[in-house]
């Protein structure tokens, strides 16, 4: 009786632990992650092309809070020592760097935010074909039939999307927004498979991969230095707001009136949000098995497309919401099986 009540006491004490770890990272995804979408809707619906200057925000912002944790703040500012090679990093942040700028611009070409989610949603597909021959991965059959489901549910979605696109500006829009979207589905199946290597030899350290996938890139945004500029007088030119009647913020002002463009604040919510969706889910990762993160990102992904038809009247077709069915459903499946490797490949 005495062993009995011990190892339920053991049981109850261990699912504290865990639920106490795992809600605030869910709480980070889930409220981050949504309300990233929220803000990221409200601001290209205003200026469609800003995307380079989101992405440069939240590089930014995400930097500037890791330096006290990964930098000595001295006179002289240095690195503190890293658990994994520099070398790495710079691979990770190449492809990273790539995957951001590619989603945010296809923003700018008629790319409607759940056609977006969709796509995003479809890198089983391009993880499928770079696992079999970067990795040697070998797929059960069941699971080869989840990504042909979500390869269907693609095509669906976006021929339904394009489909009543007449106009030869939008058509030719659409087609570059498609362009840039697949590309970024290929290199973040490049991105993923390469983390899952390095945390399998370094482990996985997510603070400092957060840390050094956003402070590499940063000279990479000085190729995009003149249209970040104009996206900065874009948004500058956006209809004032009186900060005193926000919310929270109007009690820390008192009888002060400070004024600022709308579109700033969208901005600012969008750069925190990133920052706690992006801390969500390399915590996450650094947790839990792949098919779990995989999981729990794609339910992430359906409450915001629910989010963005919702709030913004986001039109869907019956032929975008079938497509968007057999994406979730095709990726529920596909988690349940697992890949077999017959001959281990390094990438390097």
């Amino acid at each position: 009786m005495g062993a009995s009540n011990a190892q339920t006491a053991t049981s109850t004490a261990t699912a504290a632990i865990l639920l106490s770890e795992w809600i605030p990272v869910i709480g980070l995804i889930f409220g981050g992650c949504c309300s990233n979408v929220f803000a990221l809707e409200s601001l290209v619906r205003e200026v469609p092309k800003c995307g380079n200057l989101i992405t440069f925000g939240q590089f930014a912002f995400i930097t500037l809070v890791g330096l006290p944790s990964h930098v000595h703040l001295g006179w002289v500012p240095r690195l503190k020592p890293r658990r994994v090679p520099v070398q790495r990093w710079m691979v990770m942040v190449t492809l990273y760097f790539c995957v951001s700028v590619l989603n945010n611009l296809a923003l700018g070409y008629n790319i409607s935010i759940p056609l977006h989610i969709v796509f995003r949603s479809s890198g089983l597909i391009a993880n499928m074909v770079c696992g079999y021959f970067v990795m040697n991965k070998r797929y059960p059959r069941m699971q080869a039939l989840s990504v042909v489901m979500v390869t269907i549910g693609v095509v669906m979605a976006t021929l339904s999307s394009v489909h009543g696109t007449h106009e030869h500006g939008l058509m030719r829009d659409s087609v570059i927004g498609i362009g840039l979207l697949s590309l970024g589905v290929v290199f973040a199946a490049l991105l993923g498979l390469y983390q899952e290597q390095t945390y399998l030899k370094y482990g996985k350290h997510w603070r400092e991969g957060l840390f050094y996938n956003h402070m590499l890139a940063l000279p990479m945004f000085l190729f995009f230095y003149k249209d970040i500029g104009h996206q900065i007088q874009a948004l500058s030119q956006s209809q004032s707001v009186n900060l005193g009647e926000l919310p929270l913020v109007g009690a820390l002002l008192g009888e002060n009136k400070i004024s600022v463009p709308y579109l700033w604040i969208s901005l600012l919510v969008n750069v925190l949000s990133q920052w706690a969706c992006a801390s969500g889910v390399h915590q996450m990762t650094s947790m839990s098995s792949s098919l779990t993160l995989n999981v729990v990102l794609n339910l992430r992904k359906l409450v915001s497309l629910v989010i963005s038809v919702l709030l913004f009247q986001n039109p869907v077709t019956p032929g975008m919401m079938a497509g968007c069915m057999l994406v979730f459903a095709g990726t529920f499946a596909y988690s349940k099986f697992r890949p077999v490797v017959a001959v281990p490949k390094k990438l390097e």
